[in-house]
């Protein structure tokens, strides 16, 4: 007569078949959720920092995260999330005049892939809001006429291109011509005429209408200079430049005029940007890179 097996040991083997059957699955259902526990620890990290607000931390966990596992639901979700907030943020400290925060910000959204358009917008807000009023240039220009008429006479111009029948910085840029101009004369009293030559084609560069230069290209004229060296004639910009360039450049000449190197980067890389062929690109970049070279000789 054949024995039974007790319901206790049927049961006991059930539950042994089953605790094996856990065992075995556990680890293909934790890869099918998690590829690994280093995974699941950064995800879940990523998204505190996130909630909290620690958008770098977010996105540095996020990206580790995605080096593992590219296309997990929550890596991707959150990685668009941050690049999201940081738009936000940017936007934000523009809003508030922070340069440094919101550059910040759109270096992160850039490398979270956010959509160009978006960050070239935040972009153009960020310069926007860097650039000083008409009345700020103005005040600096005056300041530094005695001191530093070249600066001076940058931020006239500057002035100009926003501006250009603003009184105040019509008769500061003449003013200061007009000093050119006299110097110029003193060049020629003393026989170097190559200096006053040069002198009178940056005032015909910048102000070819003004009143004294028909007076001095006639002396240099009956000098016999002109005709040695070749007419002075106006500089005129490229049939590529554009007036928006040209509000670049003079934002990039006062910019380094104040010492705001970072506003003159900025301006220069948007200037070379709309024009890249204009000639006055490397005289600003060498005047950008003399004043930073020098500044720590003035500390």
């Amino acid at each position: 007569m054949a024995v039974r097996p007790s319901r206790w040991a049927v049961l006991a083997a059930a539950a042994a078949s089953l605790l094996v059957g856990v065992l075995l699955l556990r680890e293909p259902i934790g890869r099918a959720v998690f590829p690994d526990a280093a995974l699941a620890g950064l995800v879940s990290q990523a998204e505190q920092a996130l909630t909290a607000g620690d958008l770098d931390t977010a996105a540095s966990r996020f990206e580790a995260a995605q080096a593992r596992a590219p296309d997990h639901p929550r890596v991707v979700e959150g990685l668009a999330a941050t690049g999201e907030r940081s738009l936000v943020q940017a936007a934000t400290a523009v809003a508030a005049g922070d340069s440094a925060k919101a550059e910040q910000a759109l270096a992160r959204a850039v490398r979270l892939g956010m959509p160009g358009e978006r960050i070239e917008t935040l972009r153009q807000s960020l310069l926007a809001h860097a650039e000083p009023s008409v009345e700020a240039v103005l005040q600096r220009a005056t300041a530094l006429e005695g001191a530093d008429p070249t600066a001076a006479l940058a931020l006239y111009r500057q002035a100009l291109q926003r501006e250009p029948d603003n009184a105040l910085a019509r008769a500061g840029r003449s003013r200061l011509l007009s000093m050119t101009l006299a110097n110029a004369m003193a060049a020629l009293d003393r026989g170097e005429a190559d200096t006053a030559l040069a002198l009178v084609a940056e005032v015909r560069a910048i102000d070819p209408a003004h009143l004294q230069l028909p007076e001095l290209e006639a002396r240099l004229g009956a000098s016999g200079v002109a005709r040695a060296g070749g007419p002075v004639s106006p500089t005129t910009p490229s049939s590529a430049d554009s007036a928006e360039a040209i509000r670049w450049r003079g934002l990039a000449d006062e910019a380094i005029g104040r010492g705001a190197f970072d506003q003159a980067r900025r301006a220069l890389a948007e200037a070379e940007r709309l024009a890249p062929q204009a000639p006055e690109l490397a005289v600003l970049s060498q005047r950008l890179q003399r004043a930073e070279t020098a500044r720590p000789e003035a500390r």
